[in-house]
C-alpha cells in the first residue's frame, strides 16, 4: 500500500507489491552473544530456622486460656466484673 500525504481519501486503489532491499550474503563473522543470567545460591537464610518468640508466647497463651476454660476456671467474678464496667463505659461514651 502507498499513502500520498495528507488529505482526503479517494477511492479505494489495488495493493501492490513493494520490491524487498536485497539481503547482504551472509558472512563467516561470529555473531555476539547476549549475556544470560546466572543464579547462585550461596547459603540458607539463617534467620529462617530461628523461632518466631513472640508466637511461640500467644501460642502457649491460648493454650493456658484454653484449658482455663475447659477447667471452667476461666471466668471469676473479677474479670465479670470488670467486663461489665468495660461495656458500660462503652456505652456511656457514645
Amino acid at each position: 500500500m502507498e499513502v500520498n500525504g495528507i488529505g482526503p481519501i479517494s477511492g479505494s486503489q489495488p495493493v501492490r507489491k513493494v520490491a524487498q532491499p536485497a539481503t547482504p550474503p551472509p558472512t563467516n563473522e561470529a555473531r555476539p552473544t547476549s549475556p544470560t543470567d546466572v543464579l547462585e545460591l550461596t547459603s540458607v537464610n539463617p534467620a529462617a530456622g530461628e523461632v518466631d518468640l513472640k508466637a511461640e508466647f500467644q501460642m502457649q497463651r491460648i493454650a493456658q486460656i484454653q484449658q482455663q476454660i475447659a477447667d471452667g476456671t476461666y471466668e471469676t467474678p473479677e474479670k465479670l466484673n470488670i467486663a461489665v464496667d468495660r461495656m458500660l463505659e462503652s456505652l456511656l461514651a457514645e
